[in-house]
């Protein structure tokens, strides 16, 4: 098989690995929406994700989900156990490990999992050994789960201290807030007086948290873009400096900071407790889907220029990159206690905990800006090389006055090219069967027995929502976990990549990264709208003279 063929196939069979995934993901989502997470299991255990070494954490995280969605917690510790070792095992070789082919783009490399993924395995593993407990009437083995809980909220902050270090000073994920809150809980249910102490400074420390890190985030602060802009001179002025000019809080910010204070309180208060508590985790929708943004530029630049104009060509060098463009605007939430005689006797917030799509959006955008030079260069070079020798084949046959050489050599660089841009698909591996966001609230009812529901969204609006979380049984000094398992799941809106962003060098150059950049990053500093990529507009903040685009 001569090389050229062979790098053909290759490239076709990298392209169709990209699309079973991308049919993959979208099938076992379709599965969880339906809340059919037997379906989804045995279809996931015949898909192409079984047979493909390179995505083997991408199953396990898979399957370890589904498996806790149906309420089997003993089989997703076993398959998350499994992708936790293959995290830590990526992570040490993932230099050396990743493919370096200059004929291969991500698609080709193992799939290494974002950091908002890895935290997630600890997340999991946690919640699972909690629910386990929660259902043992032996004393002892309860026991054993719950300090198993604690060990894995243990071991995730060790993890997250490690991912600290590395991503000091930037405006990236780095800090878990649902290490905090969900960590601090599962200290509180230990039930002794030094576990409670650590569970009232981890509430304390997700106050810091959630103000350097989740400002981040449009769900809390609708300076958002701002924030992210500035966030590298923040060392050097004050935190009320940075309170007043790049944070617009939200409604959600109340509800969380509402929340902490609650635990705060009860976990300082001196009072002897006579209410129980009750607190909801709800893992709500289905995280934002990823998919792939088709970039574009003309072929007829440096050298490609006389061969293609001399071969009748005018094709586009097209290549792709992973996206998701929209997020949903999460509503908020409220959890409701409504007494036997359907009266409803008490509220508190539902606060959104975990942004999980907006952290993928994040998470995505700063890969892709990472990788567009190199993905830039790469497609450059093949379509240099298939050129060069297509060009010759079709000069050879011009001296010879050989039509049909001609037509070949023409065909075969058409041929060639379509094989190039197959295999520059975006990598869209992504952990498909996560929620959206995560909700947590807490609730003191006196001892007796109450019908709760989370409720979504105001009354009469469109996305209003009530989801019933069934009947609980409050006795005095418990703290009871109620979980929403799915339930009911609200998809986040697909939004196709209808469009092709046109990339236009300005000077012949091939380094189209700059133009790539502006475009998916929402932060990019401008003076005025034709500054900013196609769709979006100059906005300057208060006593801003440089403003961002969005």
């Amino acid at each position: 098989m001569n090389t050229s063929l062979f790098t053909l196939l290759l490239l076709l069979l990298l392209s169709a690995c990209a699309s079973g995934h991308q049919a993959t993901s979208a099938k076992l989502r379709k599965f969880v929406f339906e809340k059919n997470f037997n379906g989804a299991i045995e279809f996931l255990k015949t898909s192409p994700l079984v047979q493909d070494e390179k995505s083997k954490l991408l199953y396990y995280i898979e399957l370890g989900l589904l498996e806790h969605y149906r309420g089997d917690y003993q089989a997703s510790t076993v398959n998350l156990s499994l992708a936790k070792e293959l995290l830590d095992e990526l992570y040490t070789t993932r230099i050396s490990g990743k493919v370096n082919s200059f004929v291969s783009n991500d698609n080709a490399d193992l799939y290494y999992g974002e950091k908002y993924e890895a935290s997630l395995v600890y997340f999991y593993l946690s919640l699972n050994y909690y629910l386990q407990s929660m259902s043992e009437v032996d004393a002892m083995k309860r026991k054993e789960l719950l300090a198993k809980a604690r060990s894995e909220v243990v071991a995730w902050d060790s993890f997250l201290t490690e991912m600290k270090q590395e991503r000091l000073g930037k405006a990236l994920f780095k800090e878990d807030l649902l290490a905090k809150t969900f960590g601090a809980l599962i200290h509180e249910s230990q039930g002794n007086n030094q576990d409670s102490q650590i569970a009232l400074q981890l509430y304390k420390d997700a106050k810091g948290i959630f103000f350097k890190n989740y400002n981040l985030y449009p769900t809390f602060n609708s300076s958002y873009e701002s924030f992210r802009k500035n966030f590298t001179s923040f060392p050097d002025i004050s935190m009320e400096e940075v309170a007043g000019k790049y944070v617009l809080e939200t409604s959600h910010t109340q509800a969380f900071k509402d929340f902490l204070n609650f635990k705060i309180d009860s976990l300082s208060s001196k009072k002897a407790k006579t209410d129980g508590s009750i607190t909801v985790l709800l893992q709500d929708g289905l995280i934002a889907e990823k998919i792939p943004q088709k970039y574009e530029f003309p072929m007829l630049w440096g050298a490609h220029a006389s061969s293609a104009v001399t071969m009748g060509l005018g094709a586009k060098i097209t290549f792709e990159l992973p996206s998701i463009p929209n997020v949903e605007v999460l509503k908020g939430s409220r959890l409701q206690a409504i007494d036997q005689t359907g009266a409803i006797i008490k509220e508190s917030p539902l606060s959104v905990i975990a942004p999980l799509s907006e952290l993928a959006q994040q998470a995505i955008n700063e890969h892709s800006t990472s990788i567009a030079s190199k993905t830039a260069a790469r497609v450059a070079t093949k379509h240099l090389a298939a050129l060069a020798g297509s060009a010759a084949a079709y000069e050879a046959g011009r001296q010879r006055s050989d039509m049909m050489m001609m037509l070949l050599a023409s065909a075969g660089h058409a041929a060639s090219v379509a094989a190039i841009n197959e295999s520059e698909r975006a990598d869209v591996r992504f952990w498909s069967t996560l929620p959206s966001n995560i909700r947590m609230g807490s609730i003191n009812l006196p001892k007796g027995t109450y019908t709760l529901r989370a409720v979504i969204g105001d009354v009469g609006a469109p996305e209003y929502r009530v989801i019933e979380l069934g009947v609980q049984e409050i006795t005095n000094n418990t703290l009871k976990f109620v979980m929403n398992r799915n339930e009911q799941v609200i998809p986040v809106t697909k939004v196709a990549s209808s469009g092709i962003i046109e990339v236009k060098p300005d000077d012949g150059s091939t380094d189209i990264n700059r133009s790539i950049s502006s475009d998916m990053s929402s932060g990019n500093e401008c003076r005025k709208d034709a500054d900013c990529a196609k769709g979006k507009s100059c906005k300057t903040g208060k006593g801003e003279i440089a403003g961002w685009c969005q």
